[in-house]
């Protein structure tokens, strides 16, 4: 058995580490002392079982290294704070150390189902100039996940800005790119956004935009946050604006309020626009605010947002 330990207390991690050591039949496959070295293990060397401190699987990131586990089917659990507290107790005795893991394997949590080929088998000619925007946030990788899982391989050039740290948006297009058809990768400088690729905003330092000089191009724009982030889905859907009538542009869950406004300016200028009802979202800030503003002509649930998305670009083929 593999097991994988991620604890930012160094000694508690190495304590764990030697007893886990000695008990038969159990391999450390790497040591972690955040949600970052372990979402990289984790994707390189998946293990068996992955041990995480309690504190680890409350932050916002947790989302998607979970999303990772069910991906790659790798059973986890949390450690148990103090005793009596849900998760592994790494302070019994070997017996029960040793009968806790064996409890974690029995149980798991199954990886999520393999995308589907989409609603389209090929993209229609009248939606050849068609653009798809999608903004996230808290609950948004697998809301992500559940609407680019209906995207067929040739699906129209699709650009997405999900609040993310720094360090995790490389991470993140790798994760939907094991689970949708489409190519998912992150958006470079000056990319050609095209048919079949989805294209994820990187990092933290600037804001991904279009920009519609003598052909739509990707522009990483330095500059300030925009409602609150870096970077934003404002200054996604407002850099749209002028080729407002080729877009189609979602907003799904997420706290705050950024891409309400921008929704409502594209809405303004002729792009079809769908927010995520509140039943379905995780929170629902970002959508919510926009429909405050008037800015969806729709709202759905999740699980129709992928089809309206196709719908309003292509014509579905028989």
């Amino acid at each position: 058995m593999r097991i994988l330990v991620a604890d930012p207390d160094k000694t508690r991690r190495r304590r764990l580490a030697e007893r886990l050591a000695a008990l038969a039949d159990v391999t450390i496959s790497d040591l972690c002392s955040d949600l970052t070295e372990t979402f990289n293990a984790v994707e390189h060397r998946p293990p068996t079982l992955a041990l995480l401190a309690e504190e680890l699987t409350r932050r916002p990131e947790f989302e998607m290294m979970e999303i990772l586990f069910r991906t790659l089917s790798v059973r986890w659990t949390a450690l148990a704070a103090r005793p009596g507290a849900p998760g592994l107790d790494p302070e019994g005795d070997d017996a029960t150390l040793a009968e806790g893991l064996r409890r974690c394997l029995v149980g798991g949590r199954l990886p999520p189902p393999a995308a589907g080929a989409g609603l389209l088998r090929a993209v229609d000619p009248s939606g050849a100039d068609r653009l798809i925007l999608i903004g996230s946030s808290t609950g948004g990788v697998d809301a992500l996940l559940r609407v680019l899982g209906s995207f067929p391989a040739d699906c129209p050039p699709t650009l997405v800005v999900q609040h993310t740290g720094a360090a995790y948006s490389a991470g993140l297009a790798r994760l939907l790119d094991r689970n949708v058809v489409p190519d998912v990768r992150e958006a470079a400088e000056g990319e050609v956004p095209a048919f079949g690729r989805i294209l994820i905003a990187p990092g933290a330092e600037a804001h991904l935009v279009l920009e519609n000089a003598t052909s739509l191009r990707c522009r990483l724009k330095a500059g300030d946050r925009l409602s609150g982030h870096r970077p934003s889905v404002d200054a996604l859907f407002h850099s749209a604006v002028p080729v407002a009538r080729r877009v189609t542009a979602a907003l799904l869950t997420g706290m705050g309020r950024d891409g309400a406004e921008g929704l409502l300016a594209l809405r303004q200028a002729g792009a079809r626009t769908i927010g995520q009802d509140r039943a379905t979202s995780v929170v629902y800030g970002m959508p919510g605010a926009a429909r405050d503003l008037d800015a969806v002509d729709q709202e759905l649930p999740l699980s129709a947002i992928g089809p309206a998305l196709l719908k309003a670009t292509q014509r579905i083929r028989a």
